[in-house]
């Protein structure tokens, strides 16, 4: 398994490279920075050769035991095939925990890293005239929701001030507009609207005059920072970032979709070796080759159904769960059926 695995690195890490060297090139990236650049890229690259590794892993351990006559020997003194297969089905239990732990603790952090080279350094993006639905927290801890902002003239449109407290949110204030003056070095806003609740619980409305004191410390420089980018979130980011969608009211559809194939791609590890447990056994003693090739073809097909399931997500009503935990559940079914056949053999 450590020999697959070491070498699946390497032929990913030799691709990536040959891939992007007129990136490095045109950067007049030094060593250093490819090195850098590829120390992030590893936990990536680990985790993605992962379940191949202990796919192939499983296939020639086991199947090596077979081609010897020693399964048909356990088998033949009155040890199950459950009992067999039982410490490689406990070693996918340990390896699903360890990339759950891994993929949330390394391989998003160093992502992220990853990305700010590509971004900053490797292919340099211009800075956009306008951002859409910028979510930002102040320093007083209220949450400013802007629908539509222009980076150029520094002037928002559709603006919601939230005061977020434990017990939900206590006071909003919606303007149409903000206008930054730098000779003032504050805020210009339009009329707006304070909704807040008394001691009753009631809800009261008044509307706010541009020379009232708008509740907000943000700067346009705040505002254009980057943030962390939902799809280099860890699962409990990305949690926070959805719940934190809902309240502002918007739709957290698409990261719900991401949420779901984070947890069902975690499941990777002891689906593979699953399957190959059967596919080790199902092969003939002398040809570990057929083995190999239903498992490379498995793991093919349950990748394909996985991200064919999040495009689709993407792009329909389907709640989320349904359509991206269907690979995992089609793999396993078929895993136990293959399982249970060759049990009875």
């Amino acid at each position: 398994m450590w020999t697959v695995l070491i070498g699946l690195i390497g032929l990913f890490t030799i691709a990536d490279f040959v891939e992007k060297i007129d990136n490095f090139v045109d950067a007049g990236a030094g060593f250093d920075i490819v090195l850098i650049y590829y120390g992030y890229s590893l936990p990536y690259f680990i985790d993605m050769a992962l379940p191949m590794s202990m796919l192939l892993g499983t296939v020639f351990s086991l199947g090596t035991l077979n081609k010897h006559y020693e399964v048909a020997a356990m088998r033949a003194s009155g040890i199950s095939m459950f009992r067999i297969a039982r410490p490689l089905l406990l070693l996918g239990i340990f390896f699903t925990l360890f990339q759950f732990l891994f993929q949330n603790l390394v391989v998003m952090p160093f992502n992220h890293q990853h990305k700010e080279i590509t971004r900053n350094i490797l292919k340099p993006a211009r800075s956009p005239k306008k951002l859409k639905e910028v979510v930002r927290q102040d320093l007083n801890g209220n949450i400013i929701v802007i629908k539509s902002y222009n980076v150029v003239t520094n002037t928002g449109k559709d603006i919601s001030i939230l005061a977020y407290r434990d017990s939900g949110i206590t006071e909003r204030w919606d303007y149409a507009q903000l206008r930054w003056i730098d000779s003032l070095q504050a805020w210009h806003n339009s009329k707006g609207l304070n909704r807040r609740f008394d001691a009753q619980g009631r809800l009261l409305f008044s509307e706010m005059s541009v020379k009232d004191d708008l509740p907000i410390t943000l700067t346009p420089t705040d505002i254009r920072k980057e943030q962390i980018r939902p799809n280099e979130m860890n699962i409990f980011q990305l949690r926070e970032f959805i719940i934190k969608k809902k309240l502002l009211g918007l739709n957290p559809h698409r990261w719900v979709v991401d949420f779901h194939f984070k947890l069902a791609f975690v499941m990777t590890g002891f689906i593979v070796i699953f399957l190959g447990i059967s596919f080790a056994l199902q092969g003939t003693r002398e040809n570990l080759a057929i083995g190999v090739g239903k498992s490379v073809l498995a793991l093919f097909i349950y990748y394909f159904l996985i991200v064919g399931g999040q495009k689709i997500a993407y792009n329909s009503s389907m709640h989320p769960a349904f359509a991206v935990w269907f690979g995992d559940v089609v793999l396993f079914a078929v895993g136990t059926w293959l399982f249970i056949r060759t049990s009875k053999k």
